[in-house]
């Protein structure tokens, strides 16, 4: 794990971004979008939480995936505060907002990526609509020019200004390669280094940007609140949505 006390530790980490690494990363990520584009159209009804985490968990063992940086959650209707177990109780039905998010790793590199659908093709509520926008302008605000908590500070207003709120608690962290202290009992190192403060997206961190990062504002609206997650690579001028041939436009969605 890093050790929080050593404040060059997570930059040195960081800025040591070679070709290979770049492309560990690149590869993980348009797999776990293909894992969660397969669960989505693998979706059932009758289906509950647990059967769509099952689903995920066996879709990523068909796409190579050996490990979980995060174990994969599904959440169903946009809980404000959703339960760490997913439920075998509540079924999937047409028109159930579903929120799945899968972090899926490799011996090398691992994924991050969140998305939120409508089953039954139902059109999808305005609070699913202004998440993918949050991600999307969240996203494209980050840059080797920002801090972290700049980034919050906008997803907040963004939301603000259309009648939301950002839950702090899920905003986004620095995603840490392979390398150095991470590569100890990898990836759980480097998933307990991003708990630190300063490695949180909703925390100031005076250092610029630099490295990977999972952006995940999640928008709470009405009394219900869901997320979409992205990737975003800045090192040095190059700013990149890992895993998105297509750049910010793609960004939430599948």
């Amino acid at each position: 794990m890093l050790d929080e006390s050593d404040p060059e530790a997570a930059d040195a980490v960081t800025a040591a971004l070679s070709d290979d690494i770049v492309e560990a990363f690149e590869d993980a990520q348009l797999r776990t979008i293909g894992v969660l584009r397969a669960a989505r159209d693998g979706l059932r009804d009758g289906m509950t939480e647990k059967d769509v985490v099952d689903l995920i968990e066996s879709l990523a063992a068909q796409a190579g995936f050996t490990e979980w940086f995060r174990p994969p959650y599904v959440h169903f209707d946009c809980p404000v505060k959703p339960a760490f177990i997913p439920s075998g109780r509540v079924s999937l039905k047409p028109g159930t907002v579903v929120e799945m998010d899968a972090c899926p790793a490799t011996d090398q590199a691992y994924g991050v990526f969140g998305t939120v659908v409508v089953h039954g093709g139902r059109p999808e509520p305005e609070l699913v609509t202004h998440a993918r926008e949050a991600c999307r302008a969240a996203s494209g605000f980050a840059s080797r020019w920002k801090c972290t908590g700049e980034v919050f500070v906008y997803a907040q207003a963004w939301a603000n200004n259309r009648r939301g709120t950002i839950d702090s608690d899920s905003v986004g962290h620095v995603c840490f390669p392979r390398l150095g202290r991470t590569a100890i009992a990898w990836p759980r190192a480097a998933r307990a280094a991003t708990l630190m403060r300063r490695h949180r997206v909703q925390w100031f961190n005076p250092r610029r940007m630099n490295g990977f990062y999972a952006i995940q504002p999640r928008v709470v609206l009405d009394g219900h609140g869901c997320a979409f997650e992205e990737m975003i690579l800045i090192n040095g001028d190059e700013k990149r949505i890992v895993g998105r041939p297509g750049g910010l436009a793609e960004v939430g969605t599948l």
